[in-house]
């Protein structure tokens, strides 16, 4: 039977420009030409049958298959470099097992992580992303989730505070106009099904009644609301720590103020199995990043947010 095994080279190359959101800084990463990245790119999708970016627009982006096939394949890659540092430094490192919610581990921690490990060389961090419940007959030594109902009994650790903000392109016709919280309610507004919480809170924070905003687009996840709101498409009730990036590259703007309402909290929780690799700098350099980034951890006493991802 013949290998279903797409190439290697494709396979990074579809890595790198998915993580980048473009062919040139991912030719930069590899060291080869954009015209070589979006050869190897365009190999892969022909083998695959399904094409992974929609080129249409100036940027590259994800389509949807792209986009899961990149969450189910990211990980493994960072984990074939983990597997061959230790067998070159001799098994001197030890392995820090992450469970993530995907879309904080495509848009928050996977951007940071080059960074955990240049200040923390001697731990190599391997990480697997879930939607659900920590699933503990699986080995992980730490995990992050929001939703209570997928703490799989363990006691969360606060970790940060999540606000949402409307975001929208920065070329928006009419975005002149969008100056109060009540302007929203005449525009189109990008809303989550994954996460059907965050418009109410943004409207009851300010006043507004959830019927007023009657013209919406719905979409199923946070990544395709940040996509849709980069096409112009109208403006996304997004957490603000999944659109750092397109705020400072200037793909998205904050017409209303980057501020936001507190929309929910994360956690981190630590593995009770047997053989579980303790690393406090982990934690607290989490936290640290969470502080950095304007996300501090919730206050004693605050709850997180019910459901969703």
């Amino acid at each position: 039977m013949p290998s279903r095994l797409p190439p290697l080279n494709a396979l990074r190359a579809f890595v790198a420009a998915a993580r980048h959101s473009s062919f040139r800084l991912a030719a930069e990463e590899l060291n080869v030409t954009p015209g070589a990245v979006s050869r190897q790119i365009r190999s892969l999708e022909l083998f695959l049958g399904v094409p992974l970016f929609d080129r249409s627009q100036r940027q590259v982006r994800l389509t949807e298959a792209g986009a899961r096939y990149f969450t189910r394949i990211a990980d493994l890659f960072t984990e074939i470099q983990q597997a061959t540092d230790t067998l070159l430094d001799g098994d001197g490192r030890r392995t820090l097992r992450v469970d993530c919610i995907p879309t904080f581990a495509m848009h928050w921690l996977l951007p940071r992580l080059p960074l955990f490990q240049q200040r923390f060389p001697e731990l190599a961090v391997s990480l697997s992303t879930a939607p659900g419940p920590i699933d503990i007959g699986r080995p992980f030594d730490y995990a992050i989730r929001r939703d209570p109902a997928h703490f799989a009994g363990l006691k969360p650790l606060p970790l940060m505070r999540e606000h949402c903000v409307p975001v929208c392109s920065p070329s928006l016709p009419g975005l002149e106009t969008l100056r109060s919280p009540a302007d929203l309610t005449r525009r189109t507004v990008i809303t989550i099904r994954a996460r059907a919480d965050l418009l109410p809170a943004w409207s009851t924070a300010h006043g507004l009644e959830l019927d007023a905003f009657r013209n919406r687009m719905e979409v199923d996840h946070t990544y395709f609301a940040i996509q849709a709101a980069e096409d112009g498409l109208g403006v996304a009730i997004v957490p603000r720590l999944f659109v750092e990036r397109p705020l400072e590259t200037g793909r998205l703007t904050a017409p209303l103020g980057a501020e936001g309402v507190v929309s929910g909290h994360y956690y981190l929780l630590e593995s009770r199995q047997r053989g579980h690799t303790e690393a406090p700098a982990f934690p607290d350099w989490l936290r640290e990043q969470a502080m950095t980034s304007g996300n501090p951890s919730p206050a004693p006493g605050e709850g997180a947010c019910e459901a969703g991802g």
